[in-house]
Order: C-alpha cells, then structure tokens, then sequence
C-alpha cells in the first residue's frame, strides 16, 4: 500500500509539472505555499554555509569606500541606491530584488558576505565575478553592514560626485574615464580612500598590460575584470596613456609615521632581505627598469598592503609576473609586509630612494 501511494504522488507530480497547468510567469507570483518553501530553503541554505565564517575588522573608512565604489559598480542597478529605491522595471522582477538599506540590521555580516560571494540561485542574484577576491567582497560586507547610517554620505563614500575629466578631446569613449575617475585619480583629485591604487605618472606599458590581464582574467579582480572586458583595445591604449600622463597628487605630509617602522621598511625596499633570499623592492619597482613594472613610490600603504596579502592566499598567480611576486610575497610576514608598505606610500610620487647606510631589516 505505502508503494502504491508513493508511485501514486510522483504520477501525480508527473502530470502536474508535465500539464503546464503551473503559472511561472513573474506576473502572477507563486503560490504562498511554494514562496513559504523556497524562503525557508533560503534561509536555512545561508545559515547552514555562512556558519563559522571569520569577520574581520569592517570598520576602516577606506574599505567601506571601497565597497560602497564597488556596489555602485555592480548592485545600483537592481537594488537602486540607498534611500532611491529600486527601477521600476527591475522590480518587476520575481522575487523583486530587496531594499538593502537595512540589511545590516536584518543579516548578521557573515552572511550578507556569503550572499554577495556565492550569488543566490533562482533570484537573479549573481555570484561575485570572481571567488578568489574575497578582499573585494569583504568591502561590499563593510559598506552594506554599515547601512542605514553610510547612505547618509554615500554618494562621498561611492565617488559618485568625484566624476571625473579626461583633459583629453581625443579620447574614444570619455564615459569611460568618468566611470574611472570615481575610484582612481582625475585632474586634482586623489584616489577615493587607501584601498585603490593610485594610476596617476605609472608606466603606460604597465597600466595596459594591466587591462589587457583583467579582460583575460589572469588578473584576478571582481570589480575591475567586467570593467576591462567592456573596453575596446583602443580604449584601454588611450585610458593607459591617460593616466601615465596624468600628474601624481602629491603624498599627504600630515600623517604621523613611525620612524623606525620607515626605516625596517626602507631596507626591505633597498636592500631586501638576503637571508630570505628576499630581493630589493628597487630593484624591479624604480622606474628605472621595465615599463611593465610599477612604480611603488608615493602608493597607498592599504593598498600595497592588500595586493601583498593577496599573493599570500594566492590571489595573484596567474601571469608570469604575479608567480614571480608570489615567490617574494610569501616571504614576507606581516610585520614586513606593513613597513615596506608604509615606506613606499612616505615616499614623493616617482621617488628613487637612496639605500640605507645601516642594515635595519629584521
């Protein structure tokens, strides 16, 4: 008998699917009881998987801009900005994407983490471009966890009043650069907060190899990989050139340095560190060697600090270049890692700095 019933529901179940009797049109919605099953199959699926994630520190100005630039990137255009609403036409959409505005008070941030990376299947929410950035997602975490009180300011925290000018007539697309110009320098403006590199005076050679390797997604990055793959060639030539071009804002004098942290750095850079078979910073990121190289001298500590750790968890691997930093990265710790970063970003934009009279380097 239990058979019979049992064949008798998957006949049953058969007909009705095989029937299109079954509305699926956004237009109508489901049936309470199928979005009561599919919400707690939802929930359950997050609680399950974001259990036991790590939250690091989300409370840096800098990483919060970096996910709110990020979010104006990538969310907008489904979930609207904060306190705007979402497009009507996306609302359509079933289900509807949500208004985030208070998402950190609904979601604990491992899990608005796990959402943004992981995407959620059947609601048109997509996974983060690429999975090896987590960096990347733990700003869109910080940014979301801190709404309502971030939407006060975001257009500031987004750069989207930045904007951004070309001082280039000959450029194919300026709409480009403005979209640039939100995160990275424009005539006048630094870049918006210390987790972005800064572009401005880099060599051209570098900065196109660049592009050409976020397209190809050797680079890896989930913001800057569907930037890149939407430029014509000609479009990343004029945008390398641009920003080689452009004049480097000059490194903020105010801030307090340690001088010794400045001085473990400085040997790191000019040095190395032999019994680490750690070269020289200079030697490859002087501006006197290969074009295809940066120029370290005046960038963001944050950043320098990020792309290093990025090569440690292997982030960064997949160019010949990147495997050849991995070497070098992995062998500095933390503590290094922090004052060759500071040492560089002390440092007048395009500097070549003297090596030291005295071994500092632990």
């Amino acid at each position: 008998m239990a058979g019979a019933a049992a064949g008798g529901l998957v006949l049953a179940g058969a007909v009705f699917i095989l029937s299109g009797v079954y509305n699926i049109a956004a237009s109508t919605g489901h049936l309470q009881i199928t979005t009561w099953l599919i919400e707690i199959l939802r929930e359950r699926s997050i609680d399950v998987r974001s259990f036991g994630i790590k939250v690091p520190p989300l409370d840096e100005e800098g990483l919060i801009r970096l996910g709110a630039a990020h979010y104006e990137g990538g969310c907008v255009p489904c979930h609207g900005r904060p306190g705007e609403g979402i497009n009507p036409i996306v609302g359509g959409m079933l289900p509807p994407p949500p208004d985030l505005l208070d998402v950190g008070e609904r979601r604990p941030s491992e899990e608005i983490f796990w959402i943004v990376k992981n995407g959620l299947k059947y609601t048109g929410m997509p996974a983060w471009p690429d999975p090896r950035r987590e960096d990347e997602v733990w700003a869109v975490t910080a940014f979301l966890a801190r709404l309502p009180s971030a939407s006060q300011i975001y257009e500031d925290l987004a750069g989207v009043t930045r904007g951004g000018r070309s001082g280039d007539e000959g450029l194919a697309n300026a709409g480009v650069l403005t979209r640039c110009g939100r995160c990275h320098e424009s005539e006048g403006t630094g870049t918006n907060g210390d987790r972005i590199p800064r572009l401005a005076g880099l060599p051209e050679a570098y900065l196109l190899r660049s592009l050409r390797e976020y397209a190809g997604r050797t680079r890896a990055s989930g913001a800057m990989e569907p930037v890149a793959d939407l430029l014509s060639e000609r479009e990343r030539r004029e945008l390398a050139a641009h920003y080689a071009r452009l004049r480097p804002p000059a490194v903020e004098t105010s801030i307090s340095r340690d001088p010794e942290q400045l001085g473990r750095g400085q040997a790191i850079a000019t040095r190395g560190i032999p019994r680490e078979q750690v070269p020289a910073c200079m030697n490859c990121h002087s501006g006197r060697q290969s074009p295809d190289f940066p120029v370290l001298a005046g960038q963001n500590a944050a950043y320098i600090v990020g792309q290093l750790q990025l090569w440690h968890r292997g982030g960064r691997r997949g160019t010949g270049y990147g495997r050849i930093m991995a070497v070098v990265a992995t062998a500095l710790d933390q503590q290094q890692i922090e004052d060759v970063a500071a040492y560089f970003a002390s440092l007048p934009a395009g500097d070549v700095p003297q090596a030291p009279v005295a071994e500092s380097s632990r």
